[in-house]
């Protein structure tokens, strides 16, 4: 089968481009917001991904987290990302909402999944 010089650089140009869009879909832009009641709420933007990255909440812990970023996080009951014995940690895919109804304890720190983003996060990233 004959291809056209036409179709052929037309497929080499666009090819490239879908695959780029499809890798930098995985960003961690956005924000998780953990809130405690109605007394108490806490967003950090932009979390940092990759490299053992752990974000903590205030030390009293949150009972419910959205997360409203671009990748999946895992919502730890320990202040370092950790796990006490018992109460194991919490999968959060992104644009979803968890509370601890279910759970035994506060949410105390979270972490994100996957590969670091291919461009930095903002630099005025919150990242306590």
């Amino acid at each position: 089968m004959r291809v056209r010089r036409r179709t052929l650089a037309a497929l080499c140009t666009t090819i490239p481009l879908a695959l780029a869009a499809t890798a930098c879909s995985d960003s961690s832009a956005g924000q998780v917001t953990g809130t405690r009641g109605l007394a108490f709420s806490q967003t950090i933007s932009n979390p940092a991904q990759g490299n053992g990255a752990c974000h903590r909440f205030a030390p009293l812990g949150v009972n419910r987290v959205s997360n409203n970023t671009g990748v999946d996080i895992w919502l730890h009951k320990g202040l370092n990302c950790n796990d006490p014995v018992g109460r194991p940690s919490t999968y959060l895919p992104t644009t979803f909402t968890a509370n601890t109804a279910d759970t035994p304890g506060l949410w105390h720190s979270f972490s994100t999944v996957g590969w670091p983003p291919p461009v930095a996060p903002h630099a005025n990233a919150n990242t306590d």
